[in-house]
């Protein structure tokens, strides 16, 4: 049985995240004895570090000619080489181990984080970023802490993922309300895909503690600064990360990509 992290590395003019995958990476083995991680990037995206195990090259890019390059993570499922994966952003950092979830990940199919957490430590169900999901009734799951096995229904729900991002004009106009998106953002394919095949939600399991720390502002209800990161003042000390004078002990999806610079300093 093999395990191990997977997330897509697609450079765009603004974000380099084969440097960001490397910090995630580098985070991984810090903390964990099982910390096999692959990346999937395109021809355009130069990565390479002793902290990655595998680097799969994408054979056919779905989003060469797009700025926001979400068209190709339906293909997790199938470019995968573990047995039992869990997939991940490369704007994330580890701050604690977590080798213990695989002996509960590995007894379903898929297991989703549903809502999130702030930098409090609190489950946040309802933010300004999710009308959407609210108004078609989503379930409020992230792709960006998705753990799949080798699996008859976690290869199904992935085709539903690719036929809802390979059709996301008849999709967004048919079968969503009020969605303007022009291309389709993996939450909202997710969403969309397991509701569908889980319409009851009768299968979706939400572990308290398979869930991360989001670094979007109106999750963290910071009204009062215009800087919430300049108002929170990241600290790393070592390996150790403190986030409004708190110290993190769960996965960080930091969002704001200069974060990495400013804590590593």
């Amino acid at each position: 049985m093999s395990k191990g992290f997977l997330w897509f590395a697609q450079n765009n003019d603004k974000t380099d995240y084969a440097r960001l995958s490397v910090e995630l990476a580098k985070s991984i083995k810090s903390f964990n004895k099982d910390n096999n991680v692959c990346v999937v990037v395109d021809k355009n995206t130069a990565l390479k570090s002793e902290y990655i195990d595998q680097i799969i090259v994408l054979k056919d890019d779905a989003s060469a000619n797009a700025e926001t390059k979400f068209a190709n993570e339906y293909k997790a499922f199938r470019l995968s080489p573990f047995t039992h994966t869990i997939k991940l952003e490369a704007d994330m950092l580890f701050t604690a181990n977590t080798d213990w979830w695989w002996h509960h990940l590995c007894q379903h199919d898929l297991v989703f984080a549903i809502n999130c957490r702030n930098y409090r430590d609190k489950i946040v169900k309802n933010t300004l970023y999710r009308r959407l999901f609210q108004l078609n009734h989503l379930p409020d799951i992230y792709n960006g802490l998705t753990y799949f096995r080798r699996s008859q229904r976690a290869m199904k729900f992935f085709d539903i993922c690719q036929s809802i991002t390979e059709n996301w004009t008849a999709v967004r106009e048919q079968l969503l309300i009020n969605c303007h998106d022009s291309y389709p953002t993996t939450d909202v394919v997710y969403a969309l895909a397991y509701r569908i095949m889980d319409p009851l939600n009768s299968d979706l399991i939400d572990y308290p503690w398979f869930k991360f720390i989001h670094g979007k502002s109106s999750v963290n209800e910071i009204i009062m600064a215009t800087d919430q990161y300049n108002y929170l003042y990241p600290v790393k000390l070592k390996d150790r990360i403190y986030l409004g004078g708190k110290r993190l002990d769960r996965i960080w999806h930091y969002h704001d990509k200069k974060l990495v610079d400013t804590i590593n300093g």
